[in-house]
This record gives C-alpha cells, sequence and structure tokens, in this order.
C-alpha cells in the first residue's frame, strides 16, 4: 500500500482537472493494490419549441424539452440487440457537440459520462443543468441514451475533506440531487449511476487508515444508495438506477459485492448492479467474474437474471502507471508493446462478445478520446475504431444466440440472429487463461453448417473472402482476431 503522503498527492491530482482527474477521465480508472484475479472457465431529438408572438405584457410560457420517443422502451434496458447496448465512455473534455455526432456516426448508442454534484449545486438547494441539458440534446440528436453516473463531493453538505460520504448531512444533499437530476430529465431515458468504484480509496475516501474493499466502504456505500434511490424514485418512479461501478474482477472485490448485498443492498430498490472488469487480461475472463457476481447476488435474493452492467472497461495501447505495488499498469492486457494497437482491436470486439454472451445489459468501451484507452482523437482513430465500426455494420440488428460446441474451450464460435432469420457466425481463439495476447495459436477449425456452396467471411477490418462449404463444413483460421462468417 502507498504511504499516506503519496496518496493524498494521487487523491488531489484525481480531484483536479489533469490525466489522473475523476473530471479529465470523467468517471474513469485508477486500480487500487493488486489481488489475485478470479479464475475463468473450460442504449426523440430534443428540440426547442418555436414560441408565438404575444403581447409584452404576456409572460412568455417556459419551454420544455420534448422527450425522446420510444415511450415505455426509456423506461427500461435496452434490447440485447446490436448495438443497442454498447456505449462509450466520454469524460468533459471529449462531450462537445462534435464529439457527440462523431460518436453517433460510429453507431454505438450509448455514452457513459459523469454528473458531477459540485458542478451542479454550486448553491446550496440550487441545481444549474445547463451543460447537461446540452449534453442531453447532443445525444437525442444523434441517437444516443445516457448512463450518467452521479459522482463527487460538494462542502456544501460535507466538508471534511474525506472522499465519499459517511454523514447523514451528506446522503441526503447527494439524494436531492440525484432527485432532482431525475425529476429535470424524467423521461428521457437515462440510465442513473451511484457513484463511481465506491469499493477502492481512490474514488470513496482515501483518509489514514481507510483500505480498498472495506466493511466500512460497503456500510457508507449502501447506505448512501439506500437513502437516494429512495428520493429519486419520488421524483421518478420509473426512474432506472445501479449501484455497484465495482473496481476490479478480484477476490477482495467480490467480497465487497457481498458485504453489500448482506447489508440489503438488493432491497434498496435498484434497478441494477455495474461492475468494471478490470485485473483481468483478456475478455474471456470476465465469465468467470461476471458469474461468481450473479452467485452473490442470488444469495441475498436477487433473480438470476437480475441486470447486471458493464460500465466500464477498455485496453490501453501503453504502459500506465502502475498503483501501489501493482506490477501490471492498468488496463494493459501485455505482449509486444508494438502490437498494442493491434490487440486493442481485437479486445473491443471481444469484450462486447463476451458481455452478450454472458447477458450483460450494457457494455461501455472505456473510453472514447483521450491517450491510452482511446480509439479516436481529433485528427486520428485508431484500429480500434474500425474494428468497432466494422462490428457494428456486420451485426446491426442483430442478437446473440448461443456460443457453439468446440474442441477448444479458448475457440469461440457464437451464433447470432436476427428477426429476419438471417445467422451469421463470430469466430476467434483466445490466450490461455491469464497469459497475454500474442500467446494466442492461430490454428485451423472446422466448423458444422447447415448451408451448401461458399459463404462470405469477413475479417476484423471488413475485409471479404469466401470459404466453402465441404461436407456440411466449412475451415477457418482461427487467430485472436474476431471474424465473421454469413450463414443465411
Amino acid at each position: 500500500m502507498r504511504k499516506t503522503a503519496i496518496l493524498a498527492m494521487v487523491a488531489f491530482v484525481i480531484l483536479s482537472g489533469c490525466k489522473d482527474s475523476i473530471k479529465d477521465e470523467s468517471v474513469g480508472k485508477q486500480p487500487p493494490s493488486p489481488q489475485v484475479p478470479v479464475q475463468a472457465p473450460v442504449p426523440a431529438v430534443v428540440e426547442k419549441a418555436k414560441e408565438a408572438a404575444r403581447p409584452e405584457i404576456q409572460e412568455k410560457p417556459k419551454v420544455e424539452p420534448e422527450k425522446k420517443a420510444g415511450g415505455d422502451q426509456l423506461k427500461s434496458f435496452p434490447e440485447k440487440v446490436v448495438p443497442l447496448t454498447l456505449g462509450m465512455q466520454t469524460k468533459p473534455n471529449c462531450s462537445s457537440t462534435a464529439d457527440l455526432q462523431d460518436i453517433g456516426k460510429l453507431g454505438v448508442k450509448f455514452i457513459r459520462r459523469g454528473f458531477y454534484w459540485d458542478g451542479i449545486e454550486k448553491e446550496k438547494g440550487k441545481y444549474e443543468f445547463t451543460e447537461y441539458d446540452r449534453i442531453l440534446k447532443d445525444a437525442d440528436d444523434n441517437g444516443l441514451r445516457v448512463l450518467a453516473c452521479l459522482f463527487g463531493n460538494n462542502k456544501l453538505h460535507e466538508d471534511d475533506n474525506r472522499g465519499g460520504i459517511q454523514t447523514e448531512e451528506g446522503r441526503k444533499g447527494y439524494a436531492n440531487f440525484a432527485a432532482a437530476l431525475a425529476s429535470h430529465f424524467k423521461g428521457r431515458g437515462i440510465i442513473w449511476e451511484i457513484w463511481n468504484e465506491p469499493n477502492v480509496r481512490t474514488f470513496w475516501r482515501n483518509d489514514k487508515g481507510a483500505m480498498h474493499n472495506s466493511p466500512e466502504f460497503a456500510d457508507e456505500y449502501t447506505a448512501l444508495v439506500k437513502e437516494t434511490v429512495k428520493t429519486m424514485r419520488l421524483s421518478d418512479p420509473d426512474c432506472l438506477v445501479v449501484a455497484g461501478s465495482v473496481s476490479c474482477f478480484w477476490d477482495p472485490s467480490f467480497n465487497w459485492t457481498d458485504s453489500c448485498f448482506s447489508k440489503g443492498m438488493y432491497k434498496t430498490g435498484i434497478s441494477g448492479w455495474s461492475v468494471h472488469p478490470y485485473g483481468l487480461n483478456s475478455p474471456e475472463e470476465y465469465t468467470a467474474g461476471y458469474e461468481r457476481m450473479r452467485s452473490i447476488m442470488e444469495k441475498y435474493g436477487a433473480p438470476k437474471d437480475f441486470p447486471m452492467l458493464n460500465t466500464e472497461r477498455g485496453f490501453a495501447v501503453a504502459k500506465t502507471k502502475s498503483w501501489e505495488g501493482n506490477p501490471e499498469s492498468e488496463g494493459w492486457s501485455g505482449g509486444p508493446e508494438g502490437m498494442a494497437f493491434q490487440y486493442q482491436s481485437w479486445h473491443i470486439v471481444r469484450q462486447y462478445m463476451i458481455d452478450l454472451m454472458n447477458g450483460i445489459n450494457l457494455s461501455s468501451w472505456y473510453e472514447w478520446a483521450g491517450k491510452e484507452f482511446a480509439i479516436a482523437s481529433k485528427d486520428k482513430k485508431r484500429p480500434a475504431y474500425f474494428a468497432c465500426k466494422n462490428m457494428i455494420d456486420q451485426l446491426s440488428g442483430f442478437a446473440y444466440k448461443e456460443r457453439m460446441k468446440t474442441a477448444s474451450p479458448l475457440d469461440y464460435v457464437l451464433i447470432f440472429v436476427n428477426k429476419a432469420g438471417a445467422e451469421k457466425l463470430v469466430v476467434w481463439t483466445s490466450p490461455p487463461l491469464k497469459a497475454t495476447p500474442e500467446k494466442v495459436k492461430d490454428h485451423d477449425v472446422a466448423i458444422p453448417v447447415n448451408a451448401a456452396g461458399e459463404l462470405k467471411l469477413v475479417d476484423l477490418m471488413g475485409k471479404e473472402s469466401v470459404v466453402k462449404v465441404t461436407d456440411g463444413k466449412i475451415s477457418v483460421k482461427l487467430s485472436g482476431a474476431p471474424q465473421y462468417v454469413v450463414l443465411k
């Protein structure tokens, strides 16, 4: 663990406006101390109404923004159809009108964005929504829903410089802030997320003696969720509110989750539980973590299909600084650094595929723009952008059906179908458990198909070729780069 002085410096940087800032990183990442990873098994347009001419003595009526079309669909999580559940992390420095236009053109259907308490409530009991009204309008204009992470302290309500929320006044202040947002944006289809990574000191509290994933953190956070959900539902009974935002799939993170649910987390009335599956080298390792999270929630009364969201995970193209003795840098999958852009392009597709395979309700890639994790910048798009675009083009309107059995548990052959009856396969292979991406073994695999003649094969970046059906099978060379096979 870091010394207190170093932690204080880190906390200051995080809460200011630099790379490591929660506001520049939005609700972004810094991992806690290392733990042992789990073992993996074999998203209506908002417009201003035109005002009719009126006598000067008549007061102009308040113009309310129009709600998105979609009605009841906006009261629930999106249908698990590509790309409705796919989104991008944005931050204050990359959520301009132009940014949201570009994100909309990519084809994803929601953004995750921090809604900062101290920026909205600058005077006690008064809330300023101007910037967020703009974001919602831009999102609507570009076919995007918003996952709003309600983050940050506010000295108007709790001025102890500890981070997190520990007092009744702080909880009520935060809950009223959240309820004001729920009321203001009622009917807009926003998914509200309570805090960012409250299980770690980086984003909860970092005073002397505080520990990541501690029972005290679980107590404090669960109390906040109870107060917040109750108060938000008074403003909007139909609002979607998720909690968790759990940092990393490490044993202590699962223990912290168990502690929250043992204290009544499920009974708060949350709409779902969100996770950030860092701490693992490959998307395929998420499956064990998702299963473990579900088993914890079920133990405390949640149904097997209780919504779970991956609200933040990405893969970096360069090593980032490690934290508190962590020998591995954040979001780094390993392997030759010269191959990092290629690996990122593999992982953006495989992450979404694995999330769909596991029934995850939303999958948010970290991140849109920035440095190590970004897929785009103002003047350049990385290979991962084009891989994501091609994936959306290939699978738009398709839903995951099942995983085909293969000889090796490392091989993935996923079947997707659409409402018209068309079928496609997404195929790739993965490295062994805990291994780095260059350890993947390219190899040919025979895949049984109910088709004849030649089938179209599309690679990671959209290049087309054909494969011949022989004796009811096709032979495809699997690699770490997903490919698409058009069956019918």
